[in-house]
């Protein structure tokens, strides 16, 4: 829920920490991505966006892919 969402994100950035496992979920125009991008900016932490749209068209390098992303996020210094 937003009320969770918002005691989660007030939490770790009283903590200087970032806020890990966030997956916002829905069909397409309910302001998924402008939740994302406000929570980023508010943090000051950066976001990835990915939807199966985004792997699909890859094929075998799909899997190749999202581990960049992930290796990116987990070495990134802003979260």
């Amino acid at each position: 829920s937003i009320s969770s969402l918002s005691l989660s994100l007030s939490r770790a950035h009283s903590r200087t920490a970032p806020l890990r496992h966030v997956l916002l979920y829905g069909p397409p125009g309910t302001g998924k991505t402008m939740v994302a991008r406000r929570m980023a900016y508010l943090s000051g932490l950066d976001y990835a966006i990915m939807s199966g749209g985004d792997l699909g068209p890859l094929g075998q390098n799909a899997v190749s892919e999202l581990h960049l992303m992930l290796g990116w996020a987990k070495t990134s210094p802003r979260g």
